[in-house]
């Protein structure tokens, strides 16, 4: 008679604990011979399974898939099968690559001295594109089904998409009193959309801005949740008071990126990024 191995013994020879054991006998995996004492035992054979278990959780298949692979799945199907996991890899290749180059930015890598000192810088540039999906008007959320399924299908994009406010612009003055409605949505910048694909739909709007004051700050300011109108005034003021310094004329909508936040204790570390479009 082969050795009968307990759960204890074959999960150690195995390298997995006995939790993994268990939890593929539930999805029909792996089944045990269960003595009258509640024990269960192993045969050898079963270790070939529990090889097959881990590799296919490693490539990324979740365990109700592995006992439909392992189950039910007839050799004519493989194929098309890992083909379309082979494409899901590929496109979380595309979106690690993405976050990489976003993480050195952050962390310095790329030339930014993010949260290392407190800084505040400005240029007159034309930005980058970004694709944007608003789903909030003055601190509540508008809710459509374009709006929620975008939604859903960016957090697939995650971290790549950022919060981002837009400021309506009543005027060409370059004050807070110009400043009107403001919104609240997620956007993704139009290179890292187009390279991973980004989801669109009729909620989905490409942002293309001309002429833009960009204001880059990195600071710590006290926390302002509960007074909303001092929190926006924060973000904008500076920005403002560049323009009105140098004459410029706001031109469009403004908005206000929040590339990062961290709370403690009283304090936000603040990285934001304000595109506010100018004319002379």
């Amino acid at each position: 008679m082969d050795k009968r191995y307990k759960i204890g013994e074959f999960a150690k020879n195995l390298g997995v604990s006995i939790g993994f054991l268990k939890h593929h006998e539930k999805y029909g995996l792996l089944k045990p011979q269960v003595a009258e004492s509640g024990y269960r035992y192993y045969e050898f054979y079963q270790a070939m399974q529990v090889v097959q278990c881990l590799r296919l959780q490693a490539m990324g298949f979740t365990s109700k898939e592995i006992s439909d692979i392992l189950n039910h799945t007839s050799s004519a199907d493989m194929g098309s099968l890992f083909e379309k996991k082979r494409d899901l890899l590929v496109g979380q290749y595309h979106l690690y690559g993405e976050m990489i180059q976003y993480l050195d930015y952050l962390s310095g890598k790329g030339g930014n001295d993010f949260l290392k000192e407190e800084t505040k810088e400005w240029s007159i540039i034309k930005p980058e594109g970004f694709y944007y999906m608003e789903n909030a008007s003055q601190g509540r959320f508008t809710g459509s089904k374009e709006q929620n399924e975008a939604a859903q299908k960016w957090n697939e994009y995650m971290p790549m998409v950022e919060t981002c406010a837009r400021f309506e612009c009543l005027d060409s003055k370059p004050c807070l009193e110009s400043i009107g409605q403001w919104n609240m949505g997620l956007r993704i910048g139009k290179g890292t959309g187009e390279r991973l694909g980004i989801f669109c739909n009729p909620a989905v709007k490409l942002v293309e801005l001309k002429k833009c004051l960009v204001y880059h700050v990195r600071e710590k300011r006290e926390r302002n949740l509960g007074d909303r109108e001092r929190a926006l005034s924060l973000i904008l003021e500076d920005p403002l008071e560049i323009c009105r310094r140098h004459g410029f004329s706001m031109a469009g909508d403004i908005y206000s990126v929040q590339l990062f936040c961290s709370t403690a204790q009283d304090e936000n570390h603040m990285q934001e990024l304000v595109m506010i479009p100018v004319s002379e």
